[in-house]
């Protein structure tokens, strides 16, 4: 598979993923409940690929240092991300939407990374792995869409920088792709980064938001369903 049309299949992703989320955040009645089990099975779906997929081709390929390496990268790139973002947004002023669509746009980019990294690695996985993405980025749409429909912002302007934001996950896949495809070595690394920045989003975002806006059972429950419906997926 080339590196375009993995870049297109991020871009794919992104698009559809964020803008569905946008559009549940303009139309749909929301709950706390519903809103901490879509959290719960975006964990659990990203905690299959990362235990059964990710870490595990990336050892077979590259060796245990390796894996090391790349989880130490992977987590490292999204805190220094996170860094400079609360930063920026202690000294930009914009409205809410607008600094969490960035936020999420720039988060993209490694996630794409790891999308790319991942379908040039393990080719036979696209299918849940590209789902676990489309899950992970309709609670990120949500998010951007909620403060922005609030302000009154019209419809179609909020769509449309969804979109915006989405895109930027076609980037990171195909930089990952090309980054890829150079070694086996570097195949290894990038999984195993990939691993790393699924591991701090569903440990550090997912799985606390999930249980602050409903202290319940709900977003354990969606993390076994989002685990179990990886594992159907991949070896229906």
């Amino acid at each position: 598979m080339s590196e375009w049309i993995i870049g297109i299949i991020g871009l794919l992703v992104g698009v559809i993923g964020i803008s569905l989320g946008s559009i549940i955040g303009i139309y749909i009645k929301k709950t706390d409940k519903v809103l901490s089990f879509l959290l719960g099975l975006t964990g659990g779906f990203m905690m299959f690929i990362v235990s059964f997929h990710l870490f595990p081709e990336a050892f077979y390929i590259g060796g245990v240092l390796n894996v090391i390496l790349g989880v130490t990268i992977g987590i490292l790139v999204i805190i220094i991300l996170e860094t400079l973002l609360d930063k920026l947004s202690c000294f930009v002023s914009i409205k809410t939407g607008a600094i969490l669509g960035l936020s999420v746009a720039i988060h993209s980019i490694p996630e794409g990374m790891a999308l790319g990294s991942t379908l040039v690695g393990i080719s036979d996985f696209g299918l849940v792995l590209t789902m676990a993405m489309l899950l992970h980025n309709i609670p990120e749409g949500m998010s951007i869409s909620l403060p922005l429909s609030m302000n009154k912002i019209k419809t179609w302007k909020i769509m449309l920088f969804s979109v915006l934001v989405g895109m930027t996950t076609g980037i990171g896949a195909y930089i990952g792709a090309y980054l890829g495809n150079i070694s086996n070595t570097v195949i290894s690394l990038c999984l195993a980064s990939a691993g790393g920045i699924m591991l701090y989003i569903v440990c550090d975002e997912l799985i606390p938001t999930g249980k602050t806006l409903h202290r319940g059972r709900f977003s354990s429950i969606g993390t076994v369903v989002g685990f179990i419906l990886g594992i159907v997926l991949y070896f229906k």
